[in-house]
């Protein structure tokens, strides 16, 4: 009981330590007797609480940069390129072929040894020509018969001509040549020797080529053929003129107008092409068709082929890799708060005091019996003796 005692007294000791202790509400020290009756225990409760700002929950980083901090090789080795190569495993035999025919039919046919280039007409327009005229009078010049009113100023028109392009003629002329050849079948007696023991004569067939020139690029040339007189305005000076009379006006000078009465529609050429046009012919026979006999007229050897290959592919180029990014990190920028937490803190207090209970309880004394276990040691003790 005495220890109880002893820390509540130490317990209020401190609540009254703390309640001088605050400046917001000071109380005049006053001579206080601990030990009397009426002592009590004051403790400050809280009766009001408000929420403020506290400490922040949440974070954000602003200004930041995204570095790459390590790297990896990617690719390294890829094949880029192929070659392809082939090889012949197995090839043919060679072979002597009898061919046994000879001409049946002959014909001739033209080809041309002489040409030139004409111009044909590739397009027609249609154009309005007129058949009739009329013809109508029209004043040009008016004047006053009485005093003039109002005066103008006419300007002096002098007039000369230039010579223009009216027509203009596109001429070619060849700028490169190329050479054409063509093949013209001939043929050549050959005798041969059969194998019951005469002579057989046949004709075997030839290829000679005849060449000549062609032209490959023509160059146009734009040429006038048709010049034009062209008159031109001059301003030279002024003339004073009346436009306002007093009294009635007439016509003083006119001009005869010619109109069209009758229209009717001609042709005429607007789109030309330059087309190559034969002038001189020639003939030659050919072989029309063919005959086969029981005997060789020529040979044709056939040469040994592949009949069977092998093909695989070979890498030419690699790939060296390249790098790429296999982890990043944020470097930089500074940490700002976005969100706070609530925290609760008195805003009220109010004090409570209780008095101090002292424990008086006394606990009532107890007579203890001696213990027999002395009498029975000094028995074994005798016996012993």
């Amino acid at each position: 009981m005495k220890t109880k005692f002893i820390i509540s007294l130490c317990i209020a000791l401190a609540f009254a330590a703390l309640v001088l202790a605050n400046p917001s509400k000071p109380e005049p020290s006053k001579n206080v007797d601990t030990y009397g009756e009426h002592q009590q225990f004051c403790y400050n409760k809280c009766t009001h609480y408000k929420t403020v700002k506290g400490k922040c929950s949440d974070y954000e980083w602003i200004g930041t940069k995204k570095e790459c901090c390590d790297w990896k090789l990617v690719g390294k080795g890829k094949c880029l390129q192929y070659k392809r190569f082939s090889k012949c495993d197995k090839y043919s035999k060679a072979r002597k072929l009898c061919l046994g025919h000879v001409c049946d039919k002959h014909k001739t046919e033209k080809y041309c040894i002489k040409s030139n280039w004409k111009n044909l007409c590739e397009h027609k327009g249609k154009n309005n020509a007129c058949d009739e005229y009329a013809y109508h009078f029209v004043c040009t010049k008016y004047d006053k018969s009485n005093v003039c009113a109002k005066f103008i100023n006419v300007p002096k028109v002098g007039y000369h001509y230039k010579k223009r392009c009216a027509e203009y003629k596109l001429d070619a002329y060849c700028s490169a040549y190329k050479q054409v050849c063509k093949c013209q079948k001939g043929w050549k007696k050959v005798n041969g020797k059969h194998y019951k023991g005469w002579t057989d004569t046949y004709y075997h067939a030839f290829c000679q080529q005849k060449c000549h020139k062609i032209c490959a690029k023509y160059t146009k040339t734009k040429k006038c053929v048709r010049y034009n007189k062209v008159k031109f305005s001059l301003k030279k000076g002024y003339t004073k003129r009346c436009v306002k009379f007093v009294d009635r006006k007439f016509c003083v000078a006119q001009k005869k107008a010619r109109f069209c009465t009758k229209w009717s529609q001609n042709q005429f050429c607007d789109f030309k092409k330059r087309v190559r046009v034969c002038e001189k012919f020639k003939e030659r026979k050919f072989c029309a068709n063919y005959k086969a006999v029981n005997f060789c007229t020529q040979y044709h050897h056939t040469k040994s082929r592949c009949i069977k290959k092998k093909h695989w592919k070979k890498c030419v180029k690699k790939s060296p890799g390249y790098k790429v990014c296999a982890k990043y990190q944020f470097v930089g920028g500074h940490k700002k708060c976005v969100k706070y937490g609530e925290e609760s803190v008195c805003s009220k207090k109010k004090k409570i005091c209780s008095p101090i209970k002292v424990d008086k309880y006394v606990p009532e004394k107890k007579e203890h019996k001696k213990k027999e276990h002395k009498k029975k040691h000094d028995n074994y003790i005798e016996k012993k003796n």
